[in-house]
C-alpha cells in the first residue's frame, strides 16, 4: 500500500510507503500504522521506532481495570497519537493488580520522549484503575535508557479528583506542578429540547501546542445528568501548557435518545495564565436542526485577566497510631513573605486522611513568595473526626524557574534553551512536621495548628491569652458562636479561630470575662483584631465592651476597645468589627467614667428608660 499527498497550489508531492497489513489477524496484529515522508523533496527519510512501553498497575485494593486503556506518547517531534493497548507481549488478563503489562508501539522517530498520555473510557464493570506508573525504551536500547513516568494515582470517576486520562511527565519532576489546570463551564441553552444525551467533547487549540479531542466526562459540579437545559456543567483538564487559546471545537458523537444539542457558551478559565477566555455559541449541534452540524469550531469573543495563580502539590501525612484518621473537612492556608493564600479545603473524590496514609492534591492559588508557615486543620464535623497529623510537604516551581520564563524576551540559542528546561525542572519543597493530634479530647484539644518549615528555627511559637469582656448593658450576652481573628505587624494574622473552650461554662454572658488561649507563630507587634459571630441560637445579639489580648512571651497587653453591639438589629446592624489597640491609660480613663453610669448604680437601660436590674432579672 502506499499513500502519495498532493499540494494542490504549489504541486509538492509526498510518498508514504506502506506494504504492511493493518489487521488484528495479521502480522503485529496492529491496525493504525505511522508512515514517514518520502520523495524528491524530503532530505532525509525519518526512522520509524518501536517503542517498548511497560504498564504497571498498583497494588492498593480494587487496582485494576476492565476498561480499554490508551496511550500516547509525547516527544520533541509530534507524538503517536492515541492508541489502544489491546496487544500484550507478556501477559494474558491485563491491566490486574501488580500487573507490569509491556506493548509496543511504533511510530516515527519522536526523539526524546518527553511526556506520556495515559487514560482509559470507563466501560466495564470495574474501570476504576490505579495506575503506578509507565515506562518507555526504544526497542534494542539497553534498560538503562528507559524512561520512567511515575503516576501512582487512580484513574476512577469515583475516586482522587475523578480523571480518567493523566498526563505524565519523568522521574523527578510532578506532573501535579507542570501541568496546566484547564476550567471548563460549558452553558447549555434554556430553550425546549435543549438538552442532550451525547456523549460531548472538547479540542483546545493554543499558540504552543493542540490537546486532543478530550471527553468531558466527569464534572466537577456534580450535577448528575450533564448538559440538561439551562444548566452549566463544569470540567476540569489537566494537560501542557498550549499558550494562550486562539480557539476551541466542541461537540458531540451524536448518539442517545436525544442526541441534539443547543449550545448557549463555552467558559474557560485558566489561573496559571490569568486569563478567562469567553466563547459564545447560541446555536443547535443537532443532525436534524439548522445546518445539521454536531460539532463546531468557537474563537473567544473576548479575553478577561484574572487573578494569576501558581500550582501547589500538598502531601499530607497521616499518623499511624490508633483511630489516627478523621472525616471531617481538613483546610490549610499557606503564608509566605508576599502575602498568603485564600483558605484551601483540601479534598477530593476518595476517603481521604486514613490512618498511616499519604494523600496528595493539586491545589492552585496566590504566589506567596518564600513560605514561612502555614496554617491547617479541621471543622470538628463528623464521627470520627479527632486526626493525628504527622507531617505536610509542599511543592511548587522554584523562583528561577518561573523567573526564566520571564527572561525569554529574544530568540535564544540551543544552549540557552537547555538552559532554562533545567531551570523550571526545579522545585521548592518545603517539610512541616507535626507528629500531634488535632483533636477535641487529645493532646492541648486544639483542632488547628501553625507550623514552620522543618529546619526554621528563628520562628516560634507564641501564646497570646485573649480576655473577652462582655458589656453590661440589658441583653448584652450572646448564644451565637464567636471568631476572633488577630493581625501582626510583621508576620502575618492567626487566621480565623472559634473561640470555643473559655475559662466559663456559659460563655459570653453579660458583664463576664472569658479567657481563651491561642497559640500561632509569633506575630511580632499586633496590629488589629477581627472580630464576629455567626448570628446563631435563640439569642445572637452581643454587646462586646472590649478585648484584651496578653503576648505571653513578650508579657504585654494589647486593649481594643469596641463598645458596640454585634447584632443584625441593634446599631449599624453589623455581627463583626475591626478594632484597633489603644493605650492602657484610655482604658482606665473610659472605665473611671463607666463608674458613674447607670450600670454602676444597679440601673440598666431598656429603650430609653433606666430601670433597676433587680426587677429586670
Amino acid at each position: 500500500m502506499k499513500v502519495t499527498l498532493l499540494k494542490t497550489l504549489t504541486k509538492e508531492k509526498y510518498s508514504f510507503n506502506c506494504g504492511r497489513w493493518l489487521d488484528i489477524n495479521e502480522e503485529d496484529n496492529e491496525i493504525v500504522r505511522e508512515l514517514p515522508a518520502e520523495g524528491s523533496l524530503v532530505t532525509e527519510v525519518m526512522p520509524v521506532i518501536k517503542y517498548r512501553v511497560t504498564v504497571c498497575t498498583g497494588t492498593v485494593s480494587g487496582s485494576g481495570t476492565d476498561a480499554n486503556v490508551f496511550v500516547c506518547l509525547i516527544g520533541d517531534q509530534g507524538d503517536t497519537g492515541e492508541r489502544v493497548l489491546y496487544n500484550c507481549i507478556n501477559t494474558v488478563n491485563k491491566f490486574e493488580k501488580g500487573n507490569a503489562d509491556e506493548f509496543f508501539v511504533e511510530a516515527v522517530t519522536l526523539k526524546q520522549v518527553r511526556r506520556v498520555r495515559i487514560g482509559h473510557d470507563g466501560k466495564g464493570g470495574s474501570s476504576g484503575w490505579y495506575l503506578a506508573k509507565v515506562i518507555v525504551r526504544e526497542e534494542g536500547q539497553p534498560e538503562s535508557e528507559a524512561v520512567e513516568f511515575p503516576c501512582y494515582r487512580w484513574l476512577d470517576k469515583n475516586e482522587d479528583d475523578g480523571q480518567i486520562v493523566r498526563e505524565l511527565v519523568p522521574a523527578g519532576e510532578s506532573p501535579l506542578l507542570k501541568n496546566v489546570s484547564y476550567h471548563i463551564s460549558v452553558k447549555t441553552g434554556d430553550i425546549p429540547g435543549a438538552s442532550s444525551d451525547s456523549r460531548v467533547f472538547i479540542k483546545l487549540y493554543g499558540e504552543k501546542a493542540d490537546s486532543s479531542k478530550e471527553p468531558l466526562l466527569v464534572s466537577d459540579n456534580d450535577l448528575g445528568n450533564y448538559f440538561e437545559r439551562g444548566r452549566v456543567d463544569e470540567f476540569t483538564l489537566d494537560m501542557m501548557d498550549i499558550g494562550k487559546i486562539n480557539r476551541i471545537l466542541i461537540g458531540h458523537d451524536n448518539v442517545g435518545l436525544r442526541s441534539g444539542w443547543f449550545l448557549a457558551s463555552v467558559q474557560i478559565t485558566v489561573p496559571v495564565q490569568g486569563r478567562q477566555y469567553m466563547f459564545p455559541c447560541n446555536r443547535w449541534l443537532d443532525k436534524d436542526e439548522a445546518d445539521g452540524r454536531v460539532e463546531v469550531e468557537v474563537y473567544p469573543s473576548e479575553i478577561l485577566p484574572t487573578e494569576k495563580l501558581i500550582n501547589y502539590e500538598v502531601s499530607v501525612v497521616t499518623g499511624d497510631v490508633r483511630a489516627a484518621g478523621t472525616n471531617a473537612k481538613v483546610f490549610m492556608q499557606i503564608y509566605g513573605e508576599t502575602g498568603k493564600t485564600e483558605l484551601i479545603i483540601l479534598e477530593n473524590r476518595s476517603n481521604n486522611f486514613e490512618r498511616g496514609a499519604t494523600d496528595i492534591f493539586k491545589r492552585e492559588a496566590a504566589d506567596v513568595g518564600k513560605i514561612y508557615k502555614i496554617r491547617i486543620g479541621h471543622d470538628g464535623t463528623g464521627i470520627g473526626d479527632g486526626w493525628f497529623l504527622e507531617s505536610v510537604t509542599l511543592k511548587r516551581l522554584s523562583g528561577k524557574a518561573k523567573e526564566s520564563d520571564k527572561k525569554k524576551k529574544k530568540k535564544k540559542s540551543d544552549e540557552e534553551e537547555e538552559e532554562d528546561t533545567k531551570a523550571e525542572g526545579g522545585m521548592d519543597v518545603y517539610t512541616f512536621v507535626a507528629h500531634r493530634w488535632l483533636a477535641k479530647d487529645e493532646g492541648d484539644k486544639e483542632l488547628v495548628v501553625e507550623l514552620v518549615p522543618d529546619g526554621e528555627s528563628d520562628l516560634e511559637e507564641n501564646t497570646y491569652e485573649v480576655h473577652v469582656l462582655t458589656g453590661t448593658v440589658w441583653g448584652a450576652g450572646t448564644d451565637a458562636n464567636v471568631f476572633l481573628s488577630i493581625y501582626g505587624m510583621e508576620r502575618g494574622d492567626t487566621g480565623e479561630r472559634q473561640l470555643k473552650r473559655s475559662n466559663n461554662l456559659n460563655k459570653f454572658e453579660k458583664g463576664q470575662v472569658d479567657v481563651f488561649t491561642i497559640k500561632a507563630i509569633d506575630l511580632g507587634e499586633l496590629k488589629k483584631l477581627r472580630i464576629r459571630h455567626d448570628n446563631s441560637g435563640s439569642r445572637p445579639s452581643w454587646f462586646l465592651e472590649r478585648v484584651e489580648i496578653i503576648d505571653l512571651k513578650e508579657s504585654t497587653t494589647y486593649y481594643f476597645p469596641c463598645q458596640r453591639w454585634l447584632a443584625v438589629e441593634e446599631d449599624d446592624g453589623q455581627i463583626a468589627r475591626e478594632l484597633v489597640p489603644v493605650d492602657e491609660a484610655f482604658v482606665k480613663k473610659d472605665s473611671e467614667n463607666d463608674s458613674q453610669s447607670p450600670a454602676t448604680l444597679g440601673l440598666e437601660q431598656k429603650g430609653g428608660i433606666y430601670m433597676l436590674s433587680s426587677f429586670l432579672n
